[in-house]
Formats: C-alpha cells, structure tokens, sequence
C-alpha cells in the first residue's frame, strides 16, 4: 500500500501545446520591488534562488513542486497566461540554477514555501496572488493556511486536500497494471550501483512514457505533448525520494477552514485524482469556486489550454 501512496504523493497529488523558450540568460538582481521581466538570482534564506518574470498585468506566483522540477517544465504549462498575467517562477533548492542543497530538508515542502514568502518579499509584495499544481497545490494548502494575510487569490490545479490508505487501495485497484510497473521500479532503483542521475533517468521514463499519459483524457495521444512540457526540464530523483519519505500520505483538511484566499479549485474529469477527491478541498474552503475541465486529466493547463486561460482570468477578474 505504501508503494501507491508514494506514488500519489509524487505524482497523481503532486502531483502547453507549445514549450516554453528558453530562458534568457541570468542578470543582475534587481532592486527589492522590481518586477521587470527576466532571469534574475536573489539570495533567500541564505541560498542563490534562480527566478524568472514573464508577462504583463497582475501579478502571479507559481508555487513550484516539491519532488524536483525546474521552472522550464512549470512555465511550459502556465506560458499562456502571461498574455495578461505577470507569471513568477523560481527553481526551488538543488534544482535549475539555484544553489544546491545543503541538506534533506531543503527538498522538502516547507523550504519551498519559505523560498516563495522570502521571494515574494524581495519583490516588494505585501500579498500575492499564488497558483499551484498538484503537489504544488497540496503545498499552497499550507502556505495560505500558515499566512493567510500574503495570499490574495489562491489557484488550486488538480491537487487534493488528503490522501489515505483506503485511496491508495482504490488507485491500486483501478490501475493494477501501472502499480506494477511503479512497484517494479521501485526495486530497480535501490540498485546501490546506480548513480543519481541514472536514477532520474529511470524515475523521468516512468512518469513520461507511463504515469503522465495515464493521467490524461487521452492516453494514446499525450507522448508529444509531453516531450514538448517537460522536453527542457530537470527532474530530480533526490528530490522526488525526499517527497516519498516527506509525505506518502497526508490530511490537510483541518487547515482549509484557515484559508481566507479567494481560491479557485480546479479538477479534471479523467485525473487520476478524481473530482470527487479534488471536490474534498474546495469544499472545505469558504466560498471557493470549483471548477471540473471535461476533457482534462492531470494537465488542464495544457489539454484545454484556453479554456484553463479563460477559468483563471476570470477568476482573477482580469479583462
């Protein structure tokens, strides 16, 4: 049961059409409050934080995940937006180009909440708008419960507010063969001759080629849209081994009721997570909207790209 717990932790609660540009490359850090558009390094909380601003219009910032993704693969799904939304991304920890880790708690999810708060501060902001996906999502649950007062509008995407053993029976149950090929790797990649870079490369085809297309409304269809979200991308087995430990299974329910944000929950119908679970979160939050994508899997910035544009802007009242 452990095995399907981890999984979800990582992925299923972690859990565009067109890839995201390549960076430009890093310049000098601007003053606190600057916001212009760019490539910039902050020392936060005492590590080189790599950050990115894109875009035009009110500001949003992208809680990134927990399990070792850099910003490329987060900004490949939220490019869209920036038409009308100034978008912030940063690398956390060890990933991208930010500093290394220093230690095991630096890959876990409160050094990215506590990386977000110190980069919202060096950008002048008193309060924010904040946006998360999956395990980004589950970790923006306790950032807006922790300091209600920084986060203006909060933007739930495909995330869950618990995860228990009796649902990782049910996940097991429905898709007994990708639980084998997870179980399967999970032996392979405690081969102690293995470096971590091979690791990753293990961990990165499994979630490409298996897990990701599974979560999607279409299946046989989603390895090109992959390549092209993740193509540029780091992923980190260091990382995603620290969320295993961190968090296999979690209940955040009792925090919803902290949560004064205007906040967005969003499902979709073919998510491995189902709307019914992800309904859980929005439930427990005064007055949050809950919004279910059709089409959608775990990818609804990406399989219903403008409608996904259309949800959040209104959400955010931008014309």
């Amino acid at each position: 049961m452990k095995i399907v717990a981890c999984l979800v932790a990582l992925v299923a609660s972690v859990s565009l059409i067109a890839c995201a540009p390549a960076p430009p490359p890093p310049t000098e850090e601007p003053p606190a409050g600057g916001l212009e558009n760019g490539s910039f390094t902050a020392n936060l909380n005492g590590f080189d934080i790599h950050y990115e601003v894109h875009g035009q219009g009110p500001v949003l910032m992208v809680l990134p995940q927990s399990w070792g993704l850099s910003l490329e693969g987060l900004r490949a799904l939220y490019e869209p937006l920036e038409n009308d939304l100034r978008m912030v991304y940063f690398d956390p920890r060890g990933m991208g180009e930010s500093s290394p880790v220093v230690e095991d708690a630096d890959m876990g999810m409160a050094a990215v909440r506590a990386d977000f708060q110190a980069l919202r501060e060096h950008l002048g902001l008193d309060s924010v708008n904040a946006i998360g996906w999956s395990n980004g999502a589950m970790n923006l649950i306790l950032l807006a419960a922790e300091n209600p007062s920084t986060i203006d509008n909060a933007i739930f995407v495909h995330g869950a507010a618990s995860f228990s053993e009796e649902d990782a029976a049910e996940m097991m149950a429905q898709y007994p063969e990708l639980m084998g090929k997870y179980a399967q790797f999970m032996q392979d990649v405690r081969n102690p001759e293995l470096t971590d870079d091979e690791r990753t490369a293990m961990m990165r085809s499994l979630w490409i080629d298996e897990w990701f297309p599974m979560a999607t409304g279409d299946p046989e269809n989603a390895a090109a849209m992959f390549e092209r979200i993740f193509g540029g991308a780091e992923f980190s087995w260091p990382h995603a081994d620290y969320a295993n430990r961190e968090s296999p299974s979690f209940d955040f329910r009792d925090r919803l009721s902290l949560i004064t944000a205007h906040s967005l929950v969003i499902a979709g119908a073919h998510d491995t997570m189902t709307p019914e679970k992800v309904r859980e979160l929005a439930d427990g939050i005064a007055d949050a909207k809950f919004v279910v994508f059709p089409l959608s899997g775990h990818f609804a910035q990406a399989e219903e790209t403008e409608a996904f544009r259309a949800v959040v802007l209104d959400f955010l009242d931008v014309e």
